[in-house]
């Protein structure tokens, strides 16, 4: 008997225990957070998907589809009934013809519960005698998607994850004033520069504070961004650039070698960037562990991490400057284009900004290690 209690006295304590393991004030803040970012993100999912009437242009959405095939069967006639959602014509109901291939470059191949934008025509009493299709409405996707990322990065980030969210922001609205600033007739290539350390100094500062290991991330950045742009200058100007296809730059009113060497320099950044912090941030950890460490041991630590780093960082520039082709090469595939024709002159600039990345990445590690062996040089450090 008394076995039996203690028994059912210990799977008490245990359930108490969990209890409380559960919903301690670490705990709870977490889940609070949880609902609160969860409820907001509802709350804008229901805001994007009825916004209709914070537009100015006259939208519908398709309450029914038609459909027909077409002279081949890569065509089809679409017959779309839609209701306005917004404006004074709101609740009325029009009729599209539409025809979409089965490609869908130049045409949209619409769905039951599609917006569309409309360009209507009144009379003089504002009655609509004429009216087509502007385009698809795609706010909302776009919507869905940056609300999700806001939520996870909020959530599983915390305060981390709010600096990273408020960094984008920032370097969105640097890009932009870059637009801008170029638009209104100022030098690109000095904005860009310009730009581009802003850009750098406000990401790390913002997200790993001000301190020396964010100052080792910046000079380490810059560094290996000017070094790397001198090979790549060094290397076209004695190769004359041969090999190098500008094709699809041609449409550009400016030089495509200088929109070439923009692009190259602002995508480069981000993988650099991120490989400095990585390295200062293990350096500096290290010395907090063991300020005595030796200097040897410290160098030989920190490259372990640089090589395991480098090696997705290389394949993460490869993927991303290649998937952004993928269509394209389908495209030409089905075109009956060589393999070879495609891999050398189709994407051609993606494969030399990715090998140009990966130089950036693989200098980068040495250049911040030792830079933040020397900024950081004033703990106390074992023998030399």
């Amino acid at each position: 008997m008394f076995s039996k209690l203690h028994s059912k006295d210990n799977i008490k304590n245990s359930a108490i225990s969990y209890k409380n393991q559960v919903f301690n004030k670490k705990n709870r803040n977490f889940y609070i957070k949880a609902i609160l970012l969860i409820t907001v993100g509802l709350i804008s999912y229901f805001f994007i998907a009825n916004n209709e009437n914070y537009y100015n242009k006259t939208i519908g959405k398709i309450i029914a589809v038609d459909e027909t095939q077409g002279n081949t069967e890569y065509i089809k006639n679409q017959h779309l009934n839609t209701i306005i959602m917004n404006g004074k014509h709101k609740g009325e109901k029009l009729e599209f013809d539409n025809l979409a291939s089965y490609s869908k470059i130049f045409d949209i191949d619409y769905k039951i519960n599609d917006r569309i934008f409309i360009s209507i025509t009144e009379d003089e009493k504002g009655s609509i005698i004429s009216s087509y299709i502007l385009g698809y409405k795609r706010d909302k996707y776009l919507g869905y998607i940056a609300i999700i990322f806001v939520v996870l990065i909020l959530l599983i980030g915390g305060s981390k994850g709010f600096k990273s969210l408020t960094s984008v922001i920032v370097n969105i609205l640097i890009f932009y004033s870059v637009i801008k600033l170029y638009s209104h007739g100022y030098n690109l290539w000095v904005i860009t520069t310009i730009m581009s350390i802003i850009f750098v100094i406000i990401s790390i500062l913002i997200v790993s504070g001000i301190n020396k290991k964010s100052l080792c991330a910046i000079v380490g950045t810059m560094v290996s961004i000017i070094i790397t742009m001198i090979i790549t200058a060094i290397v076209m100007t004695v190769t004359n650039s041969k090999g190098v296809y500008y094709e699809e730059m041609e449409f550009l009113m400016t030089s495509p070698e200088q929109i070439f060497f923009i692009g190259l320099m602002i995508g480069t950044i981000g993988g650099i960037m991120d490989i400095a912090i990585t390295m200062s941030s293990a350096i500096n950890e290290l010395y907090n562990k063991n300020p005595n460490i030796e200097r040897k041991i410290l160098i030989q630590s920190s490259m372990e991490i640089g090589k395991d780093v480098m090696a997705t960082m290389a394949n993460t520039l490869v993927f991303v400057y290649i998937s952004g082709s993928i269509p394209t090469i389908l495209f030409w595939l089905r075109n009956g284009l060589s393999l070879s024709y495609i891999i050398g002159i189709g994407i051609n600039l993606e494969i030399i900004r990715a090998l140009i990345g990966s130089i950036g990445v693989v200098i980068s590690i040495p250049i911040t290690m030792y830079i933040s062996v020397i900024l950081l040089k004033e703990r106390r450090i074992g023998v030399n």
